[in-house]
C-alpha cells in the first residue's frame, strides 16, 4: 500500500502542464523573431548542428525532474506488509457530562476539564478495546461511535465544551440509553459504560436505563466530579476574565454539588463501581484495572504495518535526470566538447543534493517522532522511546523528539533519565514557552521522585515565565502541602519521641511518689489511730458545707420552668419551618 506522508505538496505537479505550455509558447516566440530576420532556409545553413528534437528533450526532461522532487517532497511511503491483526479487548462506551454545572471550579481547573484530562488517561491505558464517546446535558447524543482509533477520539474529547449540547439539565438516564442503543450487536462483546458526571440528574428516569443495562450484562462504572460541599457555577467573558456566577430564578447563587448517591447506586444496581475524582488522578488507573478484569473478546482485522519513507527514490531520479538534462547539448554531437562546458557546472549538484536532501531528512524526523505519538497514545511506551530516539539519530537538536523522550521515560517510572532529559531541554531552550513546560515537566519528575523541594523550584521557575499557567501553579501548591505535611510529620515524630522518653522519665517519678505516698498513707493511719476524736469531727464539718452549697428549692423550680418554656419556643418555630416548602427549577 502506497500513501504520502505529506500530501498537500502534490499539488504542486499542476504547475507541470503550466511549464510545458510555457516552454512550447517560447519556442513559437523565438522562432517568429527569427522569421523576422532571416528566412528559414538561410537559418539552416548558418546553424547546421541545430536540433530541435534535442531542445524537446532537454525540456521534458527538466519538467520530469521537477515532478520527481515534488513527489520526494510529499515523502512516499509504502507498508511492508498487509497482515490480519487480532485483538483481545471490550466494547466501551464513556458517557461524559457536559452541562453547564461541569464548570464549577471546586476540582482544578474545572469539573469538565477534569473530567477530559481523566477519559485522556483512560485512552492512553487502554490496548485492544474499542472506544466510543456519548456527551449528555439536558439531551444525549453520540460523538463518536466505537472505534480502535485512540489518537481520533482523543481529538474528539479534547474538542469537546458545554455548548456540545444546548439543552440544559442532566439526563444521566438518557445518556446510558444511546449507549446501549449504540453498541454494535455483530460481536459479542463484553460492553461497558464510565459515566463521568456531578450526578446533579435533574431530568430524566434514571432507573429504567439502570435496569436495562442489568439486563443485557452491561456493567457501569461512574466517576463523581466535584465535591459533596458544592461550588459555584463561574460566568466567563469574551476575553477570558470571570465576569460573574450562575444565578437561579430567585435570583441566588446557584451552589452546584456532588451527588454521589446517584452515581454510587447506578454503579451498584450494575455491578460497576464508583470511584470520586481527584486532583491526582487514581480514580483512572483503579477504573482502568477493573476494565481490564472483564473477560476479553477476539477481534480481528486487515491492517498495513511497517510503513516506511521512500522518498530518496524519486530524488534520486529527479537528480539523475538533471544530470543528463545538463550533459545533454542541443546541437548534433560534439558530446565531448559540451561535456567540458558542463563540467563547471556540475559543481552545483552536492550543492542541489543537500537542499533536496535536508527537507526529506526533516520529514523522516517528523516521521519517527509521529510513529512515537501513535505508540504513545496505545500505551506502549517502550516503543514510542524507540522511535524518538531514532529521530534523534537524524536530528539530535529535535525538540519534539527530546520532549517526548521525557515523556516516555516518564510514563516507565525512570524518573532520572527523564529528568536529565528535561534539564537538557531547560538549557537548550531560547524560547520562553519552551524553557517554561520544560520546568513544568521537571517538577512533576522530582514531585513523582518525592524531591520536593526541587520539585517546588521548578513549579516557581515555570511560573515565572509563565504566572498564568493554572497546572503549574496547582502543583506548586501542592508541593507545598505536601513537603509541609512531611515537615509536620518529622516535627509530630520528634516530638512523640520526645514525649516517650519523658513519659519514661514521668513514670520514673510517679512510681517515687508513689512510694512516698504510700509511705505517708501508713503514717497518716497511725496518726488517726492516735487522734480518734478530731477524725469523727470532719463528717459534722462537711454535711455543714454541703448544707450551705445547697441551691434553695425555689430558685431551682423558676430554673427548671424557664427552660420548659425555651423549649415549647423552640418546638414551635422547628413545625413552623418544615410546613415552609421551597421549589426550586434548575436550568444547569
Amino acid at each position: 500500500m502506497l500513501r504520502f506522508a505529506h500530501p498537500g505538496y502534490l499539488w504542486a505537479l499542476l504547475a507541470i502542464p503550466l511549464l510545458a505550455l510555457g516552454f512550447f509558447l517560447l519556442h513559437r516566440w523565438r522562432k517568429v523573431l527569427l522569421r523576422r530576420f532571416v528566412s528559414e532556409p538561410l537559418v539552416s545553413q548558418l546553424a547546421p548542428d541545430a536540433s530541435t528534437a534535442k531542445r524537446s528533450v532537454k525540456q521534458a526532461l527538466l519538467l520530469l525532474s521537477f515532478a520527481c522532487l515534488i513527489i520526494a517532497a510529499a515523502n512516499p511511503q509504502v507498508g511492508t506488509r498487509l497482515e490480519e491483526v487480532k485483538r483481545e479487548g471490550i466494547d466501551l462506551f464513556i458517557a461524559l457530562d457536559v452541562s453547564l454545572s461541569m464548570k464549577a471550579e471546586d476540582i482544578r481547573p474545572s469539573r469538565l476539564e477534569k473530567a477530559k484530562r481523566d477519559v485522556s488517561d483512560l485512552l492512553r491505558k487502554l490496548e485492544g478495546d474499542r472506544v466510543g464517546l456519548v456527551v449528555f446535558a439536558g439531551e444525549a447524543f453520540v460523538q463518536f461511535p466505537l472505534t480502535a482509533d485512540y489518537s481520533a477520539a482523543d481529538l474528539f474529547i479534547n474538542a469537546v465544551d458545554v455548548e456540545a449540547v444546548p439543552v440544559p439539565g442532566t439526563m444521566i438516564g438518557s445518556a446510558i440509553e444511546v449507549a446501549l442503543k449504540s453498541f454494535r450487536q455483530d460481536i459479542p462483546t463484553q460492553k461497558a459504560i464510565v459515566v463521568v458526571s456531578d450526578g446533579e440528574n435533574t431530568e430524566g428516569d434514571i432507573t429504567g436505563a439502570v435496569d436495562r443495562a442489568r439486563k443485557e450484562g452491561v456493567r457501569v462504572f461512574a466517576i463523581g466530579m466535584g465535591t459533596p460541599d458544592g461550588s459555584p457555577i463561574p460566568i466567563y467573558g469574551a476575553t477570558g476574565e470571570r465576569t460573574d456566577y450562575k444565578h437561579d430564578r430567585a435570583g441566588n447563587i446557584v451552589l452546584t454539588k456532588l451527588d454521589e448517591s446517584a452515581l454510587q447506586q447506578i454503579a451498584l444496581t450494575t455491578g460497576g463501581s464508583y470511584r470520586r475524582a481527584t486532583n491526582a488522578g487514581n480514580e483512572i488507573d483503579e477504573i482502568h484495572n477493573e476494565l481490564a478484569s472483564l473477560q476479553k473478546t477476539e477481534m480481528a482485522s486487515l491492517q498495513v504495518t511497517g510503513f516506511e519513507d521512500q522518498f530518496h527514490y524519486p530524488l534520486t531520479l529527479a537528480i539523475i535526470l538533471l544530470m543528463i538534462e545538463l550533459l545533454l547539448s542541443e546541437r548534433r554531437g560534439k558530446l565531448l566538447t559540451r561535456l567540458m562546458r558542463v563540467l563547471p557546472v556540475a559543481r552545483a549538484v552536492p550543492l542541489l543534493l543537500i537542499f533536496c536532501i535536508a527537507p526529506a531528512l526533516g520529514q523522516t524526523v517528523r516521521s519517527h517522532v509521529a510513529s512515537g505519538n501513535e505508540a504513545y497514545g496505545k500505551a506502549k511506551y517502550a516503543d514510542a522511546e524507540a522511535e524518538y530516539k531514532k529521530a534523534l539519530e537524524r536530528d539530535t537538536t529535535s525538540r519534539e523528539a527530546q520532549f517526548n523522550l521525557g515523556n516516555a521515560y516518564y510514563k516507565q517510572q525512570r524518573s532520572d533519565e527523564a529528568q536529565r532529559m528535561y534539564s537538557h531541554r531547560v538549557a537548550a531552550s531560547k524560547a520562553p514557552a519552551d524553557k517554561e513546560m520544560a520546568y513544568y515537566n521537571l517538577g512533576n519528575t522530582f514531585f513523582k521522585s518525592q524531591k520536593l523541594e526541587e520539585s517546588i523550584e521548578s513549579y516557581k521557575r515555570s511560573l515565572r515565565l509563565d504566572p498564568s499557567d493554572e497546572d503549574a501553579r496547582y502543583n506548586y501548591l501542592l508541593a507545598v502541602d505536601r513537603l509541609k505535611k512531611q515537615q509536620d510529620q518529622k516535627k509530630q515524630d520528634k516530638q512523640n519521641k520526645q514525649d516517650k522518653q519523658d513519659k519514661n522519665e514521668q513514670n520514673k517519678q510517679d512510681q517515687q511518689q508513689h512510694q512516698q505516698q504510700n509511705q505517708d498513707k501508713q503514717d497518716q493511719k497511725n496518726q488517726q489511730q492516735q487522734q480518734p476524736q478530731q477524725q469523727q469531727a470532719k463528717p459534722d464539718q462537711t454535711n455543714q458545707q454541703q448544707q450551705k452549697n445547697q441551691m434553695p428549692k425555689q430558685q431551682a423550680d423558676r430554673i427548671l420552668e424557664a427552660l420548659r418554656n425555651n423549649e415549647k419556643e423552640i418546638q414551635k418555630q422547628l413545625r413552623k419551618r418544615a410546613a415552609t416548602k421551597i421549589i426550586i427549577e434548575k436550568d444547569w
